[in-house]
């Protein structure tokens, strides 16, 4: 298939919406709140685009649901793309360390809004530090695994060179204990008796 060229006003009109956009990031994100439940709440205030999370580390997601039965995802931080940069900025300065509100029994109505403006951030420099970050992870495990292979290979190799050893000793005290007894044999047949003497 071919694939379609862009017109240069088409290309224009991209580049005027990208450069438009603007990001905020949240250091903090209310316990087990979802993407879905946080664009709803920021929608209010302007056109969200994209929403990235990050997870909490798998070692304290397990532990949590080992201890406490909770199988809810939990976020540590996150990023939020409004298709406007002034909306951005006016939420973040807006919202920031205020109470996220609503009715009394709303179960987040009491956490607080932990957010800043990116200034000059836009969205393709988050997905490129999840790449590297990524790619530094997979180095990472790899760098830890080849390490245990070569550990592994060690052990095996001084365990192989201990067991040859144990049977060369085995060998040799066999061979030892055997060739004293044909000695000891032959010693007791190389005596002659002498004949007893006539008086």
């Amino acid at each position: 298939k071919k694939k379609k060229v862009l017109s240069t006003s088409k290309i224009a009109k991209f580049k005027e919406k990208h450069d438009r956009t603007g990001v905020i990031y949240l250091s903090t994100i209310p316990p087990f709140m979802r993407v879905h439940k946080l664009r709803s709440i920021l929608s209010e205030y302007g056109e969200v685009l994209r929403i990235y999370l990050t997870p909490e580390d798998k070692a304290i997601t397990r532990k949590r649901q080992k201890y406490r039965g909770n199988r809810r995802t939990n976020y540590t931080d996150g990023w939020v793309e409004f298709a406007n940069k002034k909306v951005a900025r006016r939420v973040a300065l807006t919202l920031n360390a205020t109470a996220i509100g609503g009715k009394k029994r709303h179960y987040y109505s009491q956490d607080m809004w932990n957010m800043k403006y990116l200034r000059k951030f836009k969205w393709h420099h988050l997905t490129e530090r999840i790449a590297y970050e990524s790619n530094v992870r997979q180095q990472k495990i790899r760098n830890e695994m080849s390490q245990a292979q070569k550990e592994t290979k060690f052990y095996l190799d001084k365990a192989e060179q201990s067991k040859a050893l144990e049977n060369m000793k085995k060998k040799r005290s066999k061979k030892g204990s055997s060739v004293g007894s044909v000695a000891s044999d032959k010693i007791l047949r190389a005596f002659r008796q002498r004949s007893a003497m006539q008086k």
